[in-house]
């Protein structure tokens, strides 16, 4: 990257004024509440959605380790609570478990001052 000259400011500036535009309409892109149907899926349809067997799902319900709706003995599900529970299995990295083992001593030991 070459050195900024007092000439070339007002361009480079207006890079950046547009670098930050073009960031800022891609958030806001990615932020804006996309549209989730409100249907109901089948056991079948959480199976295609998740990858695991139509057995593994029954299992979970059984054990309510899956958010479920029963109406008689029929089971339904919504994408936006499967995808949520999915979310919720998300293991952490050793980045993430040393810096968070880091934070909680660094908190002890101020306390203990």
């Amino acid at each position: 990257m070459e050195a900024l000259k007092f000439e070339n400011l007002p361009n480079a500036v207006a890079e950046l004024i547009q670098g930050q535009s073009e960031l800022k309409a891609l958030l806001l892109q990615k932020v804006e509440p996309q549209q989730e149907s409100d249907n109901p899926l089948s056991i079948i349809d959480v199976a295609t959605l998740t990858g695991l067997k139509v057995a593994t799902l029954y299992g979970y319900c059984q054990r309510k380790e899956i958010p479920y709706h029963k109406r008689g003995n029929r089971l339904r599900f919504f994408k936006a609570e499967i995808i949520n529970w999915i979310k919720i299995g998300r293991v952490k990295t050793n980045a993430e478990i040393e810096a968070e083992a880091e934070e909680y001593l660094s908190n002890k030991k101020s306390a203990a001052l």
